[in-house]
């Protein structure tokens, strides 16, 4: 597109480049766009998805791809810049930033050639989308996974022993669950071995014990690609800053509840929830009805998407244990949004709830993840229902559990221990994750770290393995969470009400906290 087709009709200009740009990547990364899973790549379904195909992730696709990301960043470059900057000049910044950090991420960070769990990510993602679509697409898409699985690590030494280990572990789960997919499907023989062949090639190849990025590379990730927006020597202070605060709510409550008992003693005597007939499920799903209904009676959001797009809860699937946490979110893109999933831990008669399991429905679903996906996807403006930024998903939903206790769903002591709680484990992971990737601390020294901030030491070794493939997303939760917070307390101060302060951020998208606050105090005055 030329400058003047920009000027002629700027919004509608960069309606078509961004079109094509996602259009050209849901066609090159087909499975990674149509997912929530890969935080870095925008979320986009082509019409008439061909379920054959799979994301090329071979040396001269990621070449070509990266070609025309930087044609495009040029095209965008030159578009007319408004004055003052407004709503098209926001969206331009937020485009140009996606594709900054793609670029990056495709030929620095590369965890497609590093990762075996990447890879392995994909297939579960993909091969999960095309199960729920029906058997002629699972077919499809099975007869094209050998080709993608025969591409990963090809010609790649030096991974480190870590990854190795867990990509041996997921294709042990994704065998399995595909051995049993074959009631259903008689494509998986190759698919199998297609499997076979790689983690053949995974023992083969060459490994290495350091699995930590260079520091500035780490240094980049979080301050642009996360969004952090700081250096790392300010992101600790940041951190250390939530940890010493949220010790002190912790060590207060508790001298309170019980003045001869430390913080972590008076938690763990509170009572468990007791379950239903349903089990986990059904607790979960009792706890979602409630938040919803409180969201819609705050205005939130109308009581009609309650029903229009639900939310389905459900195990962790198990080929996905090895790279993904005990709770997850999951909406798939579509507008209007149909609705997502919420993702447990094994739910069985004998399973435990957490205390904190209605502040985890809370940050899962409503006002957390669901609240904002939903809102995502009913955008007008339809550039910004494909964007999705880590730190403003993560922060939003961690600070939206605050959120109920300004509204009332929440208070009386013990729910203010289990916030602050929360809030603590999320600034430890967030310097666990900091620190292990700088460099200041060994896998062992997180593990050890984590440890000692009261986790079981099987836990830890879970969560620092898992942390390890995704450098700075740990981050996310507790400096997003700062951000919003100071955002709140900003807008409150201007005269609006927790209400405007919901419904104004909702209605932007994930625009990146450098024009949040623009954009809606603008709205605070319209």
């Amino acid at each position: 597109m030329s400058d003047l087709e920009f000027e002629k009709a700027p919004a509608g200009g960069l309606a078509i480049v961004a079109d094509e740009i996602f259009n050209s990547l849901a066609a090159h990364f087909p499975v990674c766009m149509s997912s929530d899973e890969f935080h870095f790549f925008p979320q986009f379904k082509s019409e008439g998805h061909d379920w054959s195909s799979w994301d090329d992730f071979s040396p001269d696709g990621v070449a070509d791809i990266a070609r025309r990301i930087v044609s495009w960043r040029k095209t965008l470059c030159a578009a007319p810049q408004e004055q003052p900057a407004g709503e098209l000049a926001v969206e331009i910044a937020v485009l140009d930033r996606i594709l900054s950090t793609l670029l990056e991420q495709l030929q620095k960070v590369q965890p497609h050639r590093f990762q075996p769990t990447f890879c392995l990510t994909v297939a579960a993602v993909g091969i999960a989308e095309a199960v729920q679509s029906g058997r002629q697409q699972l077919d499809r898409r099975l007869q094209g996974l050998p080709r993608f699985l025969d591409q990963v690590l090809i010609d790649t030494p030096g991974i480190p022993n870590l990854f190795a280990q867990l990509g041996h572990e997921m294709i042990i789960k994704l065998r399995d669950w595909l051995t049993g997919l074959s009631k259903i499907s008689n494509g998986t023989g190759p698919a199998l071995a297609a499997l076979d062949r790689l983690q053949s090639r995974l023992n083969r190849t060459e490994k290495k014990e350091n699995f930590q990025l260079p520091p500035d590379l780490y240094a980049v990730i979080a301050k642009d690609h996360i969004g952090c927006g700081m250096s790392l020597r300010e992101t600790r202070e940041e951190l250390q800053k939530e940890i010493d605060e949220t010790e002190e709510i912790l060590t207060r409550e508790a001298l309170a509840a019980s003045p001869r008992a430390t913080w972590p003693e008076v938690i763990a005597r509170l009572p468990r929830p007791a379950t239903g007939p349903e089990g986990l499920i059904g607790l979960y799903r009792e706890a979602i009805e409630q938040l919803g209904a409180h969201c819609a009676d705050m205005r939130f959001l109308p009581r009609a998407l309650l029903t229009s797009c639900p939310v389905e809860v459900t195990p962790v699937p198990e080929y996905l244990t090895p790279v993904r946490s005990a709770a997850a979110y999951s909406m798939p893109p579509g507008h209007p949004p149909a609705g997502g999933t919420f993702y447990i831990t094994e739910a069985g008669d004998a399973q435990e709830a957490p205390l904190d399991f209605r502040l985890l429905a809370a940050h899962e679903t409503f006002p957390g993840h669901h609240l904002l996906d939903l809102s995502r996807w009913s955008l007008t403006r339809t550039i910004r229902r494909h964007i999705e930024l880590p730190i403003f998903y993560e922060g939003w939903a961690s600070f939206s559990e605050e959120i109920l206790f300004d509204t009332r769903f929440f208070s009386g002591a013990t729910d203010r221990m289990l916030m602050a709680k929360r809030r603590y484990w999320r600034a430890i992971r967030g310097m666990t994750d900091l620190d292990l990737h700088s460099g200041k601390r060994s896998l062992t020294e997180a593990i050890d770290f984590l440890k000692e901030a009261g986790m079981t030491r099987q836990a830890a070794a879970a969560m620092a393995r898992r942390y390890a493939l995704k450098p700075g997303y740990q981050l996310c939760y507790t400096i997003g969470r700062r951000k919003f917070k100071d955002l709140y307390g900003r807008f409150l101060d201007s005269g609006q009400t927790t209400t405007d302060f919901v419904t104004s951020v909702l209605s932007v998208g994930e625009i990146g906290f450098d024009h949040l606050l623009q954009s809606i105090m603008n709205k605070a005055v319209e």
